[in-house]
């Protein structure tokens, strides 16, 4: 009877060091299907979102307490399926920009995805703000696919899709952030992983950290020096602390790497934050 105890105690013990901190509650009511997250290392503490498909064409930038602080409107487009958000590199080596990838296709059906780009600006923009966004077509090498899942790699310049509904998911490379507004990528599949309904995934700001998610656990790869994306995720990954949430579909480290944040669809979804030092 003790020894029972003792495990139960210890299984208590462990499902509470799983839990999150809440930094904060989304209280604006235009973010109801928050389907990705980025952290900003041009304008720190501070996080990139946006809705699911069908709302507005709007980037959302939050602070680390989940207030709104500024609506971005891209100009001339639409939301056909909005489901992930990346910062990164891009043609200016002096700037960081912002990748919405309108990659979502639930019936793969044989039509155009897309990654959207705009440059961050250098300070937090008025409460509403709008841009006209370069945009950039993507094919893929076997077909159509629906994906949830947009990386950028800072150290080969690269952006990475991960699909979401095969058994066995891909990792699709686009090699060329340096696109002009209008032209089309065929995508290379560098790598087939062993997941899974694919929902979010992130490259740490130093490119040396990846994690990905489902709906139930998240995974890590640590990144060593001279490998590749695919190279890295190619090795066994380490499950990370996640409370599942419903509809949970952003990822993102924060960028001093102590931590990881996620955030799931809904009215006023919570901001949460799980400390772990990579």
């Amino acid at each position: 009877m003790r020894y029972i105890s003792v495990i139960l105690l210890l299984m208590g013990l462990s499902a509470f060091a799983q839990q999150p901190e809440v930094l904060g509650k989304i209280k604006s009511d235009k973010i109801a299907e928050a389907s990705g997250l980025a952290s900003s290392s041009t304008l720190p503490g501070c996080y990139w979102t946006h809705n699911d498909s069908g709302n507005k064409p709007e980037v959302y930038l939050l602070n680390s307490n989940g207030e709104l602080l500024s609506t971005i409107h891209l100009k001339g487009v639409f939301n056909r399926d909005w489901e992930d958000i990346a910062e990164g590199v891009g043609p200016n080596p002096n700037k960081q920009y912002v990748y919405v990838g309108d990659i979502g296709n639930n019936a793969k059906l044989g039509i155009d995805v897309m990654v959207y780009r705009f440059p961050v600006p250098e300070k937090i923009p008025s409460k509403k703000a709008e841009v006209k966004p370069d945009y950039l077509y993507l094919r893929y090498p076997d077909g159509a696919r629906d994906a949830e899942s947009l990386m950028a790699d800072p150290i080969s310049r690269h952006l990475y899709v991960i699909s979401k509904r095969e058994k066995e998911v891909g990792l699709y490379k686009i090699s060329n952030l340096d696109f002009k507004s209008g032209e089309t990528a065929k995508m290379e599949k560098v790598l087939t992983l062993p997941f899974t309904w694919i929902t979010a995934g992130d490259i740490s700001k130093d490119g040396h950290h990846i994690i990905i998610k489902n709906d139930r656990k998240i995974w890590y790869w640590h990144r060593g020096k001279g490998e590749s994306v695919e190279e890295a995720m190619s090795k066994p990954a380490t499950n990370l602390p996640y409370v599942p949430e419903k509809q949970g579909e952003g990822l993102t480290f924060k960028t001093d790497n102590s931590g990881y944040l996620t955030i799931s669809e809904g009215h006023h979804p919570s901001l949460f934050f799980y400390p772990h030092q990579f």
